[in-house]
Formats: C-alpha cells, sequence, structure tokens
C-alpha cells in the first residue's frame, strides 16, 4: 500500500505533512499571474485615487478627510494581506505519502484519484492547474492564483469581504461627494468617476459571489459538493427519502469549522491571522453533538 502514492508534480512535497504552513506559490498558470497582477494594480489605483483626487479635494484637508483616508487605507491593507494569505498559502494539497491507516484493511474500498493514482482523503478533489488533491478544494481561482482549499478558505472569503467593504467606502464617499456639489463627470474627476463605475462593477458581482459563500460556509459545502449534494438529494427525493448533508452540524459549528472557534467577536473573524482552521482536512465529524475539537 505504502508505494501507491499520488504521482510527483512540479511542487515539492509537504513537511511537515498537511501543515498549510509551508509557502506556496503557483508559478505554472500565466492566466493566473497576470489576474494577480491586475488585482493589485487595481487595489492600489484605488488608493492613490481616494487618497489624492478623491477626499483632499472633496473634504479638504480636514481631521474627517484624514481619518476617512485611514479607514480605507486600512480596508485596503486587509485586501491585500489576505490576499497574499490565499495566494502564498498550501490550500492543502494531499502529501504524497498520504495513507488512511483506518482503512488499511481493506484496500480496495480505499478512495483513489484517478488522475494521481494515489489515496484521496474524504472531500479532498483532484485539481487539473495545481496538479494534486486538494483538501476540501472548493475552487481554482485565477484572481488569487491558487487553489481555494481547505487551509486558505478563511483567507479567501476574508479577501471577498475586505474588497467588498472597500467598494462600499468608495461608493458612498462618491455619493457624498455629488450631495455637496461636486461633478463626476467633470475631465478633473476621471479618474474619479473610473474608480467608482470600477468598484459598484465589481461590488455587483462581488456581492451575489460573498453571499454564496456565506452560504457554503453556513452549510458546510464546497461549491464542488453542493452539485453533488443537489444530484443526491433530487435521488433521495425520488426513491422518497430525506437527504441531508452528513458535514454540517449547525450554523454556528459550521462556521468555527472554517473561522475557528469565537473568542469574544465575530469581529476577530474578519482579522488576517495565520490561525489554523480546527482539524487536518482528513477527519470530518458528521455527528451533530461532536464536539469540534474533536475533528
Amino acid at each position: 500500500l505504502t508505494q501507491r502514492r499520488c504521482a510527483l508534480s512540479s511542487r515539492p512535497p509537504l513537511s511537515p505533512p498537511m501543515s498549510g504552513s509551508e509557502l506556496w506559490c503557483v508559478h505554472s498558470d500565466p492566466c493566473g499571474i497576470c489576474c494577480a497582477g491586475v488585482t493589485y494594480i487595481l487595489l492600489f489605483f484605488a488608493d492613490w485615487v481616494v487618497c489624492t483626487h478623491l477626499l483632499p479635494p472633496w473634504l479638504g484637508l480636514s481631521a474627517g478627510s484624514c481619518v476617512l483616508g485611514l479607514a480605507f487605507l486600512l480596508i485596503s491593507a486587509l485586501a491585500v494581506a489576505s490576499h497574499l494569505r490565499t495566494m502564498l498559502t498550501d490550500p492543502g494539497a494531499v502529501p504524497h505519502e498520504y495513507t488512511p491507516s483506518a482503512l488499511l484493511h481493506d484496500e480496495k474500498a480505499l478512495p483513489m484519484c484517478s488522475r494521481c493514482n494515489g489515496f484521496k482523503p474524504p472531500r479532498a478533489h483532484h485539481c487539473s492547474q495545481c496538479d494534486r488533491c486538494i483538501m476540501k478544494m472548493d475552487h481554482h481561482c485565477p484572481w488569487v492564483n491558487n487553489c481555494v482549499g481547505f487551509f486558505n478558505y478563511r483567507y479567501f472569503l476574508l479577501f471577498l469581504l475586505h474588497l467588498a467593504a472597500g467598494c462600499v467606502f468608495v461608493m458612498c464617499t462618491c455619493l457624498l461627494g455629488h450631495l455637496q456639489g461636486h461633478d463626476l463627470l467633470s475631465a478633473r474627476n476621471s479618474s474619479v468617476l473610473f474608480v467608482a463605475v470600477l468598484c459598484s462593477s465589481v461590488l455587483c458581482a462581488l456581492g451575489i459571489f460573498l453571499f454564496w459563500h456565506v452560504y457554503l460556509v453556513l452549510t458546510n459545502q464546497t461549491t464542488i459538493e453542493f452539485y453533488s449534494n443537489r444530484m443526491d438529494a433530487m435521488e433521495a427525493r425520488r426513491e422518497g427519502r430525506t437527504f441531508r448533508n452528513q458535514y454540517s452540524l449547525g450554523y454556528r459549528a459550521n462556521a468555527e469549522q472554517v473561522f475557528g472557534p469565537r473568542t469574544r467577536s465575530y469581529l476577530g473573524w474578519t482579522l488576517v491571522s495565520r490561525t489554523r482552521p480546527p482539524g487536518d482536512g482528513v477527519d470530518w465529524p458528521t455527528h451533530p453533538r461532536e464536539a469540534l475539537h474533536h475533528v
């Protein structure tokens, strides 16, 4: 059994296995590298426009303008930090040496990956772009140039949240300036108009995407599992049975599997930290009364 391992890819094996702490970079996807670069260019361009062309000319060099500028830079810094963590964190690549010890007595029953020709943990899926099986894989996102999986899903959600907050900030500031008589359509405000249109467009798409992932978190599903669960639910209805997602433990327990146990406030979940998600990405509780620390 120990000879059946995932085929070697362009990435080195993890050490220690399944740590989620090793520096990770997908360097074989030109589209992902370009998308990540465009993301940073637009973020820094928005910082420059807000801090030089929007707040000082419209609100003056007042204390309120400085506070708003610092608040926007903080939101932007959190977005950049969460994007970097998403992009450079190992999403949960199944180590080459992974062997499910609990199932060694029955090799034929072991879940296998036909692409890696190796053992595959529950909820893991093969990513053709990363050329590895990823634990609790949601999807491969070119905008973060990485898979979204067990170890970096929290950072991905925080990136969506902070980016949406930044877009709302810009739109509200532009609206405030418009109510004060500033003309967005004037030539001197062309860069402000561009950022305002960009933020409103991004927010329309990002809002739907963010709410979608909030729903997935609260129901303890990935995007891949949502579609497979929907097919299983349809089959169960045809057979007169009731389908239930075996991994769903309740809204709070499901959220804690992504963000970690809540300490004092839910606001702590919005900070970018190096806190690992509970568990190891291999064994998952399926009973509502099982404690999260038993994952």
